[in-house]
């Protein structure tokens, strides 16, 4: 039998020869390479494994280390493995109810019988756990069917859920002596290596996170591979609370929440202005790219969700209602309302590509617990297009979107990288079509020599795509710009177009968002920037603060005049606060020109401009101010 490790490079061959019933651990240790020594999982044709995993057959085995995702998720979700063990262990009445991963969190959910836990508990958890790693006990994984399962956690109602729900017949299961678990996840044998952690909340939530469902408490954590991946994060989450956009939206009173309608923002004046503009920037830079804008409706009939295939892939996450006894959807998206759209005309050969854009709302039911300030929502609005274009167009059209994109982010100074999402298992059509697609996305990027990584079988349903990941100011990445290949939509609503042939063909339909979400990205900016956000963006561009009101408010307001007149956004702080008061607040709300206006300002028809971040002062008459504000505004276009 012969192992080929295709990760490490052996000094004779990468084939070695072991008994059958071998341990990937034993064969990592025979490797005896610096990298083996490292690994904590191995794929072992193609499928992750835990090192305690025996091999049964010829098998081509790639050792993984902690610097492989996977492996890092693997990690955490033995931590969140071994918190459950540690809380049931410890408190009586302890029922757990699921245990998981989320980025770099990790967390276990729980039932208690008698009280809830608080962060005094919290404390003797964590010693535990930290005894627990230490002591690096030998765990026990077993594979069984669904029904022997379900004897072995006979007790516990929670986990047999997760059996029954489960699409294999075989499952796994996980413990030590009579503790045992049903995991979905590889674990990390060597516990010893799990020590970079720190278990950080403990929060109420709900069973499945559905608010319907009953009461649970959640303890949750962070954990890195290295002791000072640990630190930066701590210093990262420090920094962080400072420029938190949920924080500077309440300080810039930009937008709220209510629990009248849970995970859909309310905008306030300034936060309009902010949404708008970034709706502007991008409608001119549209307009010149030849889109056409439309408007569709909130609401449409079930019948059309059903049609577009949105309905078996997407209804889990639709609102419904029912009017006049005919049963109607919120748009969850914006495609089947442009699809309408474009068969409601005929269209020729030289009409494509016809690039049809909206900036249009709309609703996606999340769970209540993954709500997150402007960063997770429930309505949001979406810069939607979508490009019809014969096959012969595909690949020049995505690099004019490609092109599109790096313009808008170059904007804002977003680096960003590039990742192609291949055909997923629940692909919509014929094969040949989605290998077209890819090799066409392939095409674009490669022959532009623009680098990319490949994200296996994350395509939408509908076809292949593009997504663009911008990197913000705290290094984090956010996954916003995305182009689509669909084949499958424009079969569904019987698409077409007279070619040159004067016959009827399909037109290819090009998904593109560039923004992605809004909301979302006014988030991100808020955060990338600090809230210290450029002057075409900021809500509020000028403060002005008259030294003495009854003196110096007429000519403040003559001066408030002449800069609305140029569409400058203006305000006066005629407030009978104290001076540094005023100019401080002006500064928190990080309006970028504040000017005071006193006694010598007036008399030389003169401003006292202070640039918000910079201490001292220009002195600049009225007209060059407005020059310079106009020049500084319009440098976009």
């Amino acid at each position: 039998m012969f192992v080929d490790n295709v990760n490490i490079k052996l000094s004779n061959n990468n084939e070695l020869e072991v008994p059958q019933e071998t341990t990937l651990l034993h064969v990592a240790k025979n490797i005896g390479s610096s990298f083996s020594k490292k690994a904590v999982l191995a794929y072992v044709n193609g499928e992750l494994k835990e090192l305690t995993y025996k091999i049964k057959e010829d098998s081509k085995v790639e050792f993984m280390t902690f610097d492989d995702k996977n492996a890092e998720k693997s990690m955490r979700y033995t931590l969140s493995f071994l918190l459950g063990y540690i809380i049931q262990q410890q408190f009586e009445g302890i029922e757990i109810a699921d245990i998981g991963v989320s980025n770099t969190d990790f967390y276990c959910d729980f039932k208690t019988a008698k009280r809830n836990l608080n962060r005094d508990d919290l404390k003797l958890i964590n010693k535990s756990l930290n005894k627990l790693i230490k002591s690096n006990p030998t765990l026990t994984i077993l594979e069984v069917s669904k029904e022997e399962a379900q004897e072995v956690l006979a007790d516990k109602k929670y986990m047999k859920y997760h059996v029954e729900s489960n699409e294999d017949n075989i499952v796994r299961i996980a413990g030590f002596g009579n503790y045992k678990s049903l995991i979905s996840y590889p674990l990390i044998i060597n516990l010893s290596k799990l020590q970079n952690y720190k278990l950080k909340n403990i929060s109420s939530t709900n069973w499945l996170r559905d608010v319907n469902n009953e009461s649970l408490q959640r303890i949750s954590g962070v954990a890195f591979s290295s002791e000072k991946s640990l630190k930066e994060h701590e210093e990262f989450l420090e920094k962080y609370e400072n420029i938190n956009h949920r924080r500077i939206g309440k300080e810039l009173n930009l937008f709220t929440f209510s629990d009248y309608a849970p995970g859909m923002p309310f905008y306030k004046h300034n936060g309009q202005i902010i949404r708008l503009e970034l709706q502007n920037l991008l409608r001119k830079l549209q307009f010149e790219e030849d889109y056409e804008e439309v408007y569709t409706p909130f609401i449409m009939n079930e019948s059309l969700w059903k049609n577009s295939g949105h309905w078996e892939h997407y209804k889990d996450n639709m609102y419904f209602t029912e009017v006049d006894d005919i049963k109607y959807s919120l748009k969850p998206m914006n495609c089947p309302g442009h699809m309408l759209i474009y068969k409601n005309e005929h269209h020729s050969y030289r009409d494509l590509p016809i690039r049809m854009a909206e900036f249009g709302q709309v609703h996606r039911h999340e769970l209540s617990g993954s709500l997150n300030g402007l960063f997770r929502v429930r309505t949001f609005n979406q810069d939607d297009a979508h490009i019809y274009v014969s096959k012969s167009q595909i690949e020049s059209e995505i690099l004019n979107v490609l092109n599109l994109i790096d313009k808008v982010y170059t904007i804002f100074g977003f680096d960003y990288s590039i990742e192609l999402s291949t055909r997923p298992d629940d692909y919509m059509g014929d094969l040949s079509l989605w290998d077209f697609a890819e090799t066409s996305l392939e095409n674009v990027l490669n022959y532009n020599k623009l680098k990319y990584t490949i994200n296996k079988k994350d395509g939408a349903f509908y076809g292949p795509k593009i997504d663009i990941h911008i990197n913000d100011a705290l290094g984090r990445s956010h996954q916003c710009g995305t182009i689509q290949l669909d084949f499958q939509m424009p079969e569904k609503f019987d698409l077409n177009y007279i070619n040159e042939y004067n016959e009827k063909a399909r037109p290819v339909v090009i998904h593109r968002a560039i923004y992605g979400s809004i909301d979302r990205f006014l988030g991100i900016l808020l955060e990338h920037f600090g809230g210290n956000l450029p002057l075409w963006l900021a809500p509020k561009q000028v403060n002005i603060i008259p030294v003495n009101n009854k003196i110096h408010l007429a000519h403040v307001e003559q001066v408030k005049k002449k800069l609305k007149t140029h569409r400058i956004r203006v305000t006066v702080d005629s407030s009978e606060e104290k001076m540094s008061y005023k100019i401080r607040q002006s500064q928190i709300k990080k309006v970028p020109y504040t000017i005071v206006v006193g006694d010598n300002e007036v008399k030389n028809d003169r401003l006292s401009i202070r640039k918000h971040g910079e201490n001292k002062e220009q002195i600049l008459a009225v007209a060059d101010f407005i020059e310079k504000l106009i020049k500084e505004k319009n440098v976009l276009y």
